[in-house]
């Protein structure tokens, strides 16, 4: 076992995804998409019944929903699909599969805020369900520039169920020799502004299913419009944002 993970992992890793989807209840949904940066970039999110966006990866591949929902020969759709990339995320170990989520963080920007600030941010997502808990910067230290939204593919085994009550951002301010604009050795404003938190979670469309994209956004219950996250802090993100502030 040793030796074939060492020559060939990658194909030693496709029998052991492929054997778990056999029996697995969680859905290997993969989304068709130009390359996999755009995926991770959250561009490929999508999953209508009677499309070619989506599909189901492992044994169950014929219940994906464009060969599901399709009245042309089954050998002519999956004809069809031939040469089509998709992507998905798998585990690092069992279970391997994963679900799917897609975190948008809109920051603000006001004007004690630096243009980008340079730093670790991770998520704490609250649901009936249980909490799930999210790297969103898992390649290492990431540039937030203020004024703009921060989209990121994330993966957990758990599934939220697409409702998601509560958000915690950590966020840890990070200096860089290589970047003398991060030095914050006399002065600098280290803290991140963020304005709100989207979280998406895919479903696999089935029969009778029109709708299975679910979308929670969270705000913060600060009377600004924003919250402000010092180096070392965190924030707490809840469904308010349709409510008006003065009320909270």
């Amino acid at each position: 076992e040793a030796s074939r993970v060492l020559v060939a992992c990658n194909h030693v890793r496709a029998i052991k995804l492929f054997i778990e989807s056999i029996n697995s209840q969680c859905p290997y949904i993969a989304h068709q998409c130009r390359s996999y940066q755009h995926f991770l970039a959250g561009k490929c999110f999508t999953c209508k019944p009677g499309t070619g966006n989506c599909a189901v990866m492992g044994y169950h591949t014929d219940a994906s929903p464009r060969l599901e929902n399709e009245i042309t020969p089954q050998a002519n759709k999956f004809h069809e699909t031939i040469g089509t990339k998709f992507y998905t995320m798998t585990g690092k170990e069992q279970p391997f599969c994963h679900r799917l989520y897609r975190i948008n963080v809109e920051l603000a920007k006001p004007l004690i805020a630096e243009s980008w600030v340079q730093g670790f941010l991770k998520a704490s997502l609250h649901s009936p369900s249980g909490v799930v808990h999210i790297n969103l910067t898992p390649s290492g230290d990431m540039k937030f520039a203020h004024g703009t939204t921060h989209t990121i593919i994330v993966t957990h085994p758990s599934d939220l169920g697409g409702n998601v009550k509560k958000i915690e951002l950590n966020w840890e301010y990070d200096m860089n020799v290589l970047e003398p604009r991060t030095l914050c050795l006399l002065w600098c404003n280290d803290h991140l502004y963020v304005k709100s938190v989207t979280v998406d979670e895919m479903e696999l469309p089935g029969r009778g299913k029109r709708d299975t994209h679910f979308t929670n956004k969270l705000c913060s219950p600060s009377k600004r419009d924003y919250a402000d996250i010092a180096n070392g802090g965190r924030a707490v993100f809840v469904d308010i944002c349709n409510e008006d502030k003065n009320e909270v």
